[in-house]
């Protein structure tokens, strides 16, 4: 029988791809934001920089950027090694898209069922290797798992072709995986991933954003589907995203890390919902995971929190990197 081995919950920002000299020209689309979400609302950045003040103008320094940046990259390096000693068979990867290939409809939760994906240029260097790479899927698996979502009275939807990523300019003759995955594969799995099934959940984009509540309920019949999966594999299930952005919101970020550590999902359900939007919403894939993995008795190991700043007014992203090791 499967067993699940490994969860993991990554951070994807193209700020970890960086030069810190070059994080505050990230700055520029924060000002640019009409509708940055924090706190249950959404500002403008004039709005936001009132409210907050310059308090972040201390962190913008040369010196704390490239000090921050280190810090990332030390805890990728970690988060890797974690990933290999868990000598994984089989991975799902649970990510989103950002109007990257859903352009016009946008699924609440879809699962590909097809036999690859691609990866490569023009996709950037944080997220992907300097040449073409194919990577081998799951279809047999994922078409399984929708079997077992809809009988627990889950719609999902059936991505059996990956469309065309029209983040990529020019657009190339493969179609290249959103950042989300790409991210994973190349930072995490070194650009060799196994056999694996990519979820798309639409955590971005209202209406048909799944309820806390209902990723929650996600974990659990994945958990059950794959300890009911007869192949004798060991499983890692991955979240790539989160923690807050494009507004950093440090005591949010250590209250939802702090529920995470203690399986706490009420508090995890009680949060607004207007705090799990924007970038922010892909905390809902790190609890899937958390409840997918609970009956191992894992114990959540946090590798580092680095928020990193790029305005004064406190934009940017909070990187939290963490992992679940199933208990021996």
């Amino acid at each position: 029988m499967a067993k699940i081995v490994f969860g993991m919950a990554v951070p994807h920002s193209g700020m970890l791809g960086q030069a810190p000299e070059d994080w505050l020209k990230n700055g520029e689309r924060d000002r640019n934001n009409p509708e940055l979400w924090f706190r249950n609302r959404t500002w403008t950045y004039p709005e936001l920089e009132a409210h907050r003040g310059a308090a972040f103008e201390k962190y913008l320094s040369i010196e704390e950027r490239t000090e921050r940046a280190a810090r990332c990259r030390t805890a990728l390096d970690e988060m890797a090694a974690a990933y290999r000693e868990a000598k994984v068979d089989v991975a799902i990867i649970l990510g989103k898209d950002q109007k990257e290939i859903f352009t016009d409809f946008s699924p609440s939760i879809a699962i590909y069922t097809g036999e690859e994906v691609h990866n490569g240029p023009p996709q950037r260097s944080v997220y992907a290797p300097d040449h073409h790479v194919t990577h081998a899927c799951h279809p047999k698996l994922a078409k399984y798992l929708i079997d077992h979502f809809q009988r627990e009275n889950f719609d999902l939807t059936d991505l059996f072709a990956w469309p065309d990523n029209v983040w990529m300019k020019p657009l190339p003759e493969y179609p290249v995986v959103p950042h989300a995955y790409s991210f994973v594969y190349h930072q995490i799995m070194g650009d060799n991933p196994p056999p694996h099934v990519p979820v798309i959940m639409n955590c971005f984009y209202p209406p048909t954003q799944p309820s806390m509540a209902r990723c929650i309920e996600f974990g659990r019949v994945l958990r059950d589907a794959i300890n009911a999966w007869p192949d004798d594999v060991r499983v890692g299930i991955f979240a790539s995203g989160g923690l807050s952005h494009f507004v950093n919101d440090e005591e949010f970020d250590h209250s939802i890390m702090k529920m995470l550590a203690a399986y706490d999902y009420d508090g995890l359900a009680a949060v607004d919902d207007r705090s799990y939007q924007s970038g922010t919403s892909e905390i809902k894939l790190y609890v899937s995971v958390m409840k997918a993995v609970q009956e191992t008795g894992a114990e959540m190991t946090l590798v580092d929190y680095v928020p990193c700043w790029r305005t004064a007014a406190g934009t940017g992203e909070g990187m939290g990197f963490m992992y679940w090791k199933a208990a021996d």
